[in-house]
């Protein structure tokens, strides 16, 4: 996986006619999309920890000033600590959330945009596989997961979709040998691919976070015991 992830970054015409000859399955394709799909995931869920526990921090600090400050017994200062956590306990399901949610919007970007691309293909006069629709779409994504890395420190967080757009580039270069379209529909073609690609995941990140968090709302609001008037 380690070479395959440095061959389609730093030889991607190369190793995309390496891809083309291995005709992989879209089940071999899957585990690597997977696992560079939990990096983002990960480093998402690693942010909103280390958000919360910058703010329970920074609480902390204030509370041990202010205990200086007017003479607070060592009684009084570890209740007030202890009043600070439990006021701001560690959402662990909403973390969970925030981690599903982008792993989901990468695999449903993938798949959405492999299926429109496959079912456009006879229309350029194209390979007509899923699997090679797939293995184009997914290795194309590599930049964008393997930069979500970044998602664990908030200022570089704008950094992550600039360098994710290289996997546009990835996809560009791949669209000729792996889905093969008419010399004189290629142009067309590679355009189609482009925005569909782009389309899927702009739609399905709008999409994902919105269910998610309805589910999540209703689930909490089962749970809330009715009161009886």
């Amino acid at each position: 996986m380690f070479s395959r992830i440095k061959a389609i970054l730093f030889n991607p015409k190369e190793e995309w006619e390496v891809i083309e000859a291995e005709n992989p399955s879209h089940a071999k394709v899957l585990p690597y999309l997977l696992i560079l799909a939990l990096i983002p995931a990960i480093a998402f869920f690693a942010n909103y920890w280390m958000l919360w526990n910058s703010g329970i921090s920074k609480a902390t600090e204030m509370a041990i000033s202010e205990a200086s400050k007017y003479n607070y017994t060592n009684d009084q200062l570890a209740k007030t600590l202890a009043a600070i956590k439990e006021s701001t306990p560690f959402n662990l399901t909403m973390g969970i959330i925030y981690a599903i949610q982008y792993f989901v919007t990468i695999l449903g970007g993938t798949y959405v945009a492999a299926a429109v691309i496959n079912a456009l293909s006879d229309q350029f006069g194209a390979v007509n596989n899923f699997s090679r629709s797939f293995s184009l779409v997914a290795y194309s994504y590599t930049p964008l997961c393997l930069a979500g890395i970044l998602y664990v420190y908030t200022p570089l967080v704008w950094l992550v979709p600039i360098l994710g757009l290289y996997g546009v580039y990835l996809l560009y270069l791949g669209v000729k040998p792996v889905i093969k379209p008419a010399t004189e529909k290629q142009t067309g073609y590679i355009i189609m691919a482009l925005l569909v690609t782009l389309v899927a995941y702009v739609v399905i990140s709008k999409i994902v976070p919105t269910l998610t968090t309805e589910i999540y709302s209703s689930i909490i609001t089962a749970n809330i015991p009715s009161q009886n008037p």
